[in-house]
């Protein structure tokens, strides 16, 4: 399925209103089901629909299914049903939090909403600034659905052996992170040596997703939010926000930030 479509408009320039075309990011309603029990429902770019699942199923806290079966049904509402036959069994489901856009915004207590969140338990990679940049700028360079529309977020994996990987789009950024972690799955990556990547900003839901796959640094381009800091910092993660060619702001660390080594 394609990340795009070419939608009529009427274009705005210097007072003068012509009819054009854009190519606008696909956004579809796209519910999840487990063994015939609908467990999510997500507003989504439709392309790595199977990577989206196994993803989600993952960095929500059901468990890791690799090699689950996905089967696509696109109804005649546009929407799309996605069916995994294994069934999926939350854990501590009455305390999952049902994130936004704004991450946990209605729960302001660390420790009720990080409680059974998984600490990172291996070692941090050392952190080299320029590398990790010019990585960061590498992906933005193959983020051909913001290329091709200005409308979607990114995110991907990288580790200083394996290089950049798993890159995915999508307009949902929760969504781009679920499918990246869900291709590293398909991979049979490991996810703790990676870092994960953001073309955007980091919340709080972005924090418990790496948690629960077992990635230990988060790199955002933009900002990230104080539960999304704290929660870092609870764990043991590290989240390296506003990433520009000399400088970034490392929060969560354990040691002190220098340049090359936090």
């Amino acid at each position: 399925m394609d990340h795009s479509r070419r939608i009529g408009v009427h274009r705005f320039f210097e007072g003068i209103s012509t009819v054009d075309t854009d190519l606008l990011a696909c956004e579809t309603l796209l519910h999840l089901y487990s063994n015939s029990i609908k467990i999510a429902s997500l507003l989504g770019t439709p392309t790595d629909l199977n990577e989206l699942f196994i993803g989600h199923a993952l960095a929500e806290g059901y468990g890791s299914y690799p090699n689950a079966q996905i089967s696509h049904e696109r109804m005649e509402t546009g929407s799309i049903h996605l069916h995994m036959d294994l069934k999926l069994t939350p854990l501590h489901s009455a305390d999952r939090i049902i994130t936004s856009s704004c991450g946990a915004c209605n729960n302001d207590g660390l420790d009720e909403i990080s409680a059974h969140l998984p600490s990172f338990s291996s070692i941090h990679s050392p952190f080299i600034h320029d590398t990790v940049h010019h990585q960061l700028t590498v992906m933005k360079s193959l983020q051909s659905g913001f290329l091709d529309t200005g409308g979607m977020h990114a995110a991907a994996l990288w580790c200083p052996d394996s290089g950049l990987q798993h890159l995915a789009e999508d307009v949902g950024r929760h969504n781009a992170v679920d499918k990246s972690i869900g291709k590293a799955l398909l991979a049979n990556d490991s996810l703790d040596t990676k870092y994960l990547f953001l073309s955007g900003r980091c919340g709080w839901d972005i924090v418990a997703k790496a948690a629960r796959a077992g990635i230990g640094t988060i790199v955002c381009i933009g900002a990230c939010s104080t539960l999304a800091a704290e929660t870092a910092r609870y764990l043991g993660m590290r989240i390296f926000s506003f990433m520009k060619p000399q400088s970034n702001v490392g929060i969560g660390l354990l040691t002190p930030v220098t340049n090359n080594n936090p």
